[in-house]
């Protein structure tokens, strides 16, 4: 597919009239990026209740969806990951009541059938035959992060705006993404989940290795006290951990009576907890664009955090501490990884301007060249404007090893599903 007939279709199911990928070569980079997040902020969408189809490929699915009559323009939306055995039909109804309460768009996407066992979340991916069911991944071409990028396509949310929820199996799923795209999250709402089930024998070290991330993120974690399928005491070790790392914006609700199903925890819309929990969404928001990253990763696919990214990801782990020290001045701190990459954008930084970045204490001077090309992918990959980058700058990790030669880049531009 050309570029030009892969930009019309990449935007012409939401933006309509935006400019074609020639016009958007006669834009610039920097022009077309404001263009592109220009796009349908002023469209209220429809409301009502629905179902739609989200595709990956050949992989498909349904999804329920609520839009409330006080949905306004770039509304705020939540996400729900329903639990095994259960849908996102049956899960929709008792999440109305903050979607009414707030104007905030509600989609409960359906978990399908997962190929092979990469990206299980319990002991399921072992023992997958035994338990050959509707499963969450956390890779970014499952139906969570579709259903992400469906609402601001089909909605225009407000990308600033989105929260993740999940339930039993969802709130599995809904820790486990947030310690992954905690940069594209306004807050996380996981109920009668945990971080991983591998911890019934033991402490799960590479999976808590992430829990870092979700330090800058707004939580509300619910537990029902009885719950014997998930006992509470995987969420209250993972909240005591991020309390004891200064976590600022940390809820943690321990329903007395509480047993695994939703309803034992009196989560009605005209219940107390329901209340709190609309109370505390109502203000949540990202901050798109902070001057300081800190970021662990365990595979190029999630390495990415705001404007910073590793690649070359060593099996055990890597993170990056980066800070922007000035518009055109960076220091980085990379470990566990090849390459750092910084996106960049003229919000800060001219055509043809000098940057300066340290790796590792190792000074470069790269130049920020922006490219429409750049923006056409990022934006497509994401749509997402503080996601949307002119340009990208590869660094070298200083005494890194070097990638061998047989092995593929995870990320390439070519690609219309890559950076």
């Amino acid at each position: 597919m050309s570029s030009s007939s892969a930009w019309s279709d990449s935007v012409a199911s939401v933006c309509g009239p935006l400019p074609s990928y020639e016009e958007g070569v006669h834009l610039g980079a920097p022009g077309l990026r404001r263009a592109l997040h220009r796009a349908d902020t002023g469209r209220v969408p429809a409301a009502g209740t629905s179902t739609v189809e989200l595709g990956l490929g050949t992989r498909t699915t349904t999804m329920a969806v609520h839009v409330p009559e006080s949905a306004g323009p770039r509304p705020p939306v939540l996400i729900v990951l329903h639990g095994a055995a259960n849908t996102g039909a049956r899960m929709l109804p008792s999440f109305v009541g903050i979607s009414e309460r707030l104007g905030m768009p509600v989609l409960c996407p359906n978990a399908q059938l997962l190929d092979g066992v990469v990206g299980k979340l319990d002991v399921s991916g072992v023992f997958a035959k035994h338990f050959h069911h509707p499963r969450w991944s956390v890779r970014d071409d499952d139906f969570p992060m579709a259903a992400l990028r469906w609402a601001l396509e089909h909605l225009a949310a407000d990308p600033d705006r989105i929260v993740l929820a999940g339930v039993s199996m969802g709130g599995m799923a809904c820790w486990n993404l947030a310690m992954r795209v905690w940069p594209r999250l306004a807050a996380a709402v996981p109920i009668n989940g945990a971080l991983s089930m591998w911890e019934a024998f033991g402490s799960d070290r590479r999976t808590r290795f992430l829990l870092h991330n979700v330090l800058p993120l707004p939580l509300f974690v619910i537990h029902g006290a009885r719950d014997k399928r998930i006992p509470p005491q995987f969420d209250r070790t993972s909240v005591a951990q991020l309390s004891d790392a200064g976590h600022q914006e940390l809820t943690y609700v321990e329903v007395p009576d509480g047993d695994h199903p939703l309803g034992s925890l009196h989560f009605e819309d005209d219940g107390a907890l329901v209340a709190r929990l609309s109370s505390w969404l109502r203000d949540r928001r990202r901050k798109p664009d902070p001057a300081y990253v800190r970021h662990r990763t365990l595979d190029d696919q999630h390495g990415r955090a705001h404007w910073v990214a590793l690649s070359g990801v060593h099996p055990a782990g890597a993170e990056v501490v980066a800070e922007r020290t000035g518009d055109d001045a960076y220091e980085v701190r990379a470990e566990g990884a090849r390459q750092v990459r910084l996106y960049l954008t003229s919000e800060r930084l001219d055509a043809g301007q000098l940057v300066r970045v340290a790796v590792n204490g190792e000074t470069s001077t790269v130049r920020f060249q922006p490219d429409v090309d750049t923006v056409f992918h990022t934006h497509r990959r994401h749509w997402d404007p503080a996601l949307t980058a002119e340009a990208v700058v590869t660094l070298d990790v200083p005494g890194a090893p070097p990638r061998p030669r047989d092995e593929p880049e995870e990320e390439s531009t070519s690609d219309a599903d890559t950076i």
